[in-house]
């Protein structure tokens, strides 16, 4: 009942499908003239994945890196230049030299003022990926000044430029940082934690990873405290203090925004510590705290919820040194009223009140004039967001509504504003003409996704369509807009179809007949995927909601019913109609993952993959209420019409998922005969060990406890070996899953219950694995288990 043994790969064919070649990721400079080629490294060893490891305050890094652990460093560079075009060789591409010692490279980051960039180097010997605490260097165009320095990225990118592009902030260990973290005490010492009498509600959910003690404390102060230096890119470095969090440059350079980490919490993550804002005055060296807010661990746990603490600061783009955050009149709380007689005051001048949301406050967006600003507003409870538009004469302002809708409906999707990097530094509305924005949306339709570009006009709310692919015309491709170039009429379109990979082209939209130009040539990555056959199918569920799914067929398909893998992820909705929406396009490029079934394809099975599975609530109905009666549902129309359709043989069915969709399977194999065999990857199945709300139910265990009893598979494990038909169980699970909601002890108890009641089952831990797998050798495992599990209904 149990098995041991090395890693096992599967049969030649998938082993290629889960180890290609990898594309390389672009990256475009802040001026959009150059495109940066960085070339991806394979996947990485299980050895890389086996070194040592920091787990604190819900933070994963190597420690003698200081470095989030496993981050893929890539191996080559270069460079497109966009504005020397030539339409019979497109874009010349150059190679960018690295280092003679150089193994890799990370962290690309542009000045706002090009052509300056600055990246991270990994180096070190031909015997060891990971090698000695010097191995980071630092790569800074014409800028040497930091090579003795010891970069720390274990709260993200070491370095930044100053808004004005005029020098380099970074973070680096501390001059007098000692050479080793604190260690750990002879004698442990007892784990405590109290909640006073008269405290506040803090519910949280099942977060990992959190600091458990003082020596955690201790260390975790060692790892994160830093050293800030600002390098004018003509002169040395200078030493700005130490800083712990977050910094921003404000639009003048002179000024950063500082957010200090304080009050540590057993209880929250890093970023729900106690925190203070500060701005520096980096001319004079001067600083003044505007706020000190406490741990924020006392979040209701409702998604309309958020902080009850002055949050979101930011400067204003469009002045030197302005400040602007957010402030929540209900206390974060959507279940209070709103009160008016918020406490204003920071340290520095009275603030003055920019605008009030009656929802919850999202985002916030200006042109660069300044005179017009977009603000965004969410309620979750019913999926509906809005979009405002302020505008300012300087003396006096104006709202006015742009749109109410619910996020769910893509059919009738706006679209989203396009932004663009402004010569501060900042972030800015595009704007084809003053007052006049561009929207880019994926263009759901009936048709499938049919990705648009249009204009809006801010002030008489007057569209215009500038870019569409016609579904009469070039209807075997996909098309999308990556990058509008600063003249505002050259485009950066990605196109691909079922058998050709993305693939980059210059073009124009006032004059789109002119000759395009090809910028990127990559070559199909799977090419045992070529002739697998893509549809995206459409049926209906008993009670009349639109599904789909994508229908994938083996290259030798001649028509009679094979075994097929039904693959899925549920998820909730509000409107019914919304739920009905074709998503998706069928002319997208045959490939898959690690994570995908499509490679299934290619041993002779057909694919239902992404099938419909909406779990819909509508109203003041929860939709996880009714979760197992819907994905039955959603389930036995799949399985319906694929027989119907004649590729399905219905004694030959398996299904599968990962995360939720490894939820979903053990529900399905529990309450329906449909299927002979599952695959649950990295799943979750006893909902009373994530009480405090989970994927998108916001109440917790005490407010609707027959729902998490209900939706935990575990406690329908008897009806599962009662089925008409038994399928089999294969679970697959990391050993070290991350993950709030998934704990590998979900899994192991999970199994444990399978094989209590004789259901056939098989549980594989992959070492050292989180919740999305990374190593070759695990996945090719896992491909292999799979494989093995699936041979006897093939």
């Amino acid at each position: 009942m149990s098995s041991t043994g090395d890693y096992k790969e599967p049969s030649e064919i998938l082993k290629r499908l889960f180890l290609p070649p990898k594309t390389p990721s672009l990256a475009i400079s802040s001026d959009s003239q150059w495109l940066l080629h960085t070339g991806e490294p394979p996947l990485p060893s299980i050895e890389l994945l086996s070194k040592p490891e920091e787990k604190l305050a819900g933070l994963r890094f190597d420690p003698l890196f200081l470095a989030p652990s496993r981050l893929d460093y890539c191996f080559d560079l270069k460079a497109q230049h966009l504005s020397l075009l030539d339409g019979d060789e497109g874009a010349v591409m150059e190679d960018i030299p690295l280092p003679h010692d150089s193994e890799g490279i990370r962290y690309i980051r542009f000045n706002p003022n090009p052509p300056e960039y600055a990246l991270q180097q990994f180096g070190g010997n031909d015997d060891d990926n990971v090698s000695s605490e010097k191995s980071h260097k630092w790569v800074v165009h014409s800028v040497p000044a930091l090579n003795e320095k010891r970069p720390n990225f274990v709260n993200g990118c070491s370095y930044q430029f100053t808004s004005d592009g005029k020098s380099l902030l970074c973070k680096v260990v501390p001059e007098d940082c000692p050479s080793e973290p604190p260690s750990e005490p002879v004698i442990p010492s007892p784990q405590i934690q109290t909640v006073q009498s008269n405290a506040r509600k803090a519910p949280t959910r099942t977060y990992q990873d959190l600091l458990k003690n003082q020596h955690d404390e201790d260390k975790f102060t060692y790892f994160v405290s830093t050293e800030l230096l600002k390098i004018d890119l003509t002169t040395n470095p200078t030493s700005c203090g130490i800083i712990p969090y977050r910094i921003e440059s404000s639009p003048c350079g002179r000024y950063l925004l500082v957010e200090k980490a304080t009050d540590f919490s057993y209880s929250v993550p890093f970023h729900r510590f106690g925190k203070e804002v500060w701005v520096w005055d980096l001319y004079n060296n001067d600083s003044i705290l505007i706020v000190s807010n406490p741990v924020d661990d006392e979040i209701p746990l409702s998604f309309d919820a958020c902080s009850r603490h002055k949050r979101r600061f930011q400067f204003h783009p469009c002045f030197p040194h302005t400040l602007l955050y957010a402030f929540a009149l209900d206390g974060g709380d959507p279940s209070n009223d709103p009160f008016l007689d918020e406490d204003k005051h920071l340290s520095l001048r009275e603030p003055v009140v920019l605008s009030r949301c009656e929802w919850r406050y999202d985002d916030i967006e200006f042109t660069e004039s300044g005179t017009t600003i977009l603000i965004d507003e969410y309620r979750w409870s019913d999926r509906m967001e809005r979009k405002w538009k302020l505008s300012s004469n300087g003396e006096t302002s104006t709202k006015t509504i742009l749109w109410e809708r619910s996020w769910e409906d893509r059919y009738n999707s706006p679209g989203s504003p396009v932004r663009r990097l402004g010569k501060n530094g900042k972030y800015f509305l595009r704007e084809k003409k003053p007052g006049q924005i561009f929207l880019k949306g994926a263009g759901a339709s009936s048709l499938g996704d049919r990705p648009f570009l249009d204009t809006l006009n801010l002030d008489t709310g007057t569209k215009e369509r500038l870019w569409r692919v016609k579904p009469d015309e070039r209807d075997d491709v996909y098309e999308t807009i990556a990058v509008i170039m600063d003249d505002n009429d050259s485009i950066l379109i990605s196109r691909e179809s079922k058998t050709t990979p993305r693939n980059y082209y210059m073009t124009s939209l006032s004059n789109p007949t002119s000759k395009e130009i090809a910028i990127t040539a990559f070559p199909h990555p799977q090419p045992d995927l070529i002739g697998v056959k893509k549809e995206l199918v459409q049926y209906k569920r008993k009670d009349g909601i639109e599904l789909t799914a994508n229908l994938y067929l083996p290259p030798d398909y001649d028509g009679t019913p094979r075994p097929t893998l039904f693959w899925a992820y549920p998820r909730e909705f509000k409107n019914s109609k919304a739920a009905g929406q074709i998503k998706g396009s069928k002319h997208r490029f045959v490939s898959a993952s690690w994570a995908s079934p499509v490679h299934w394809a290619t041993k002779g099975w057909c694919i239902m993959d992404d099938f419909s599975l909406p779990v819909i609530g509508e109203g003041d109905a929860h939709p996880n209420d009714t979760f197992i009666d819907q994905i039955v549902a959603g389930a036995t129309a799949a399985v319906e019409y694929a027989g119907t359709r004649g590729v399905c043989d219905p004694t030959k069915c398996a299904v599968g998922g990962h995360s939720y969709g490894s939820f979903m399977t053990a529900h399905l194999l529990s309450h329906t005969s449909l299927f002979a065999a599952g695959i649950g990857r990295s799943g979750a199945f006893n909902r009373t060990l994530t009480p405090m709300s989970f994927q998108s139910e916001d109440r917790s265990i005490w407010e609707a406890k027959d729902t998490y009893i209900t939706m935990s598979p575990l406690m329908h494990v008897k009806k599962y070996s009662e089925q008409e038909r038994v399928g089999k169980m294969l679970l697959i699970h990391g050993q070290v899953d991350e993950n709030s909601g998934t704990h590998t002890l979900q899994s192991e108890r999970y199994f444990a219950a399978l094989k209590a009641f004789g259901i056939e089952s098989r549980l594989c831990v992959l070492p050292h694995e989180r919740h999305s797998y990374r190593a070759k050798e695990s996945i090719l495992h896992m491909a292999w288990e799979q494989e093995e599990w699936l041979k006897s209904l093939e």
